[in-house]
């Protein structure tokens, strides 16, 4: 599984994953993705206008460095991340719009052992305390819900990622297992690190067995069940 983050980790924390990936073989599920609607959002393939918007957003750092994406910047960068987003396979990864400005993002692994595996849940700091986490979850999960009846939706991520949490349980998601994980992101980043600027994750990470892991969820979330999609201010 990879993680999810709502940035709340996904970016909304997410990437804070354990990815079980199948191969990825052409199956009925490896279908070319198509535009979703709902919730006020359209969530739309990727495509060099919205990664152009996307490596212009503002940047977290760490712990949540592994979303930030100005490396869109770099024309060769960009062109590699299209050719990888639009790639036939068991993933199908969208870029969230709200009217013609790209709001997040947000991607989802349709062979996963799990279930329904979102990840890569991304909102920017300019659009983030809007809602645009759940909703764009939503929007997602019900599409997917008519399409893969019956099937349940898994995504883990990092315990730090304390915001985005609120807006998964919103949805209906609720935590199956807590675990460490080996985060290759973050553990190169935490020996680059100050003390303090380790400490606001102190008690979600650990050194064990000659490296840094992070502790995280496996949030899972029936199919059908009921979605509060209309935030507060400020929520995720």
């Amino acid at each position: 599984m990879a993680a999810a983050t709502a940035h709340g980790a996904l970016s909304c924390d997410c990437r804070c994953g354990i990815e079980k990936r199948v191969d990825a073989m052409i199956t009925p599920r490896t279908a070319v993705t198509a535009p979703i609607e709902g919730e006020g959002l359209q969530l739309r393939p990727w495509d060099e206008g919205l990664i152009a918007q996307m490596a212009g957003w503002r940047e977290y750092g760490f712990p949540y460095h592994a979303f930030d994406l100005a490396h869109l910047r770099d024309p060769q960068k960009a062109a590699a991340a299209l050719a990888w987003a639009t790639e036939p396979g068991p993933h199908r990864h969208f870029v969230v719009c709200e009217g013609d400005t790209a709001v997040g993002r947000v991607s989802v692994n349709l062979k996963d052992v799990s279930g329904l595996y979102i990840w890569a849940v991304h909102v920017p700091p300019e659009h983030a305390g809007l809602g645009v986490c759940r909703r764009m979850l939503a929007a997602l999960m019900r599409a997917l819900e008519v399409e893969f009846p019956g099937e349940d939706f898994v995504l883990s991520s990092n315990t730090f990622a304390e915001h985005a949490h609120r807006a998964y349980q919103a949805l209906g998601f609720a935590v199956i297992e807590t675990r460490w994980h080996f985060d290759r992101e973050i553990a190169e980043r935490l020996w680059k690190v100050s003390p303090a600027e380790r400490e606001p994750i102190a008690r979600h990470i650990r050194f064990h067995g000659g490296r840094w892991e992070v502790r995280t969820h496996v949030l899972k979330r029936p199919h059908g069940v009921p979605m509060e999609t209309q935030p507060g201010p400020g929520s995720p």
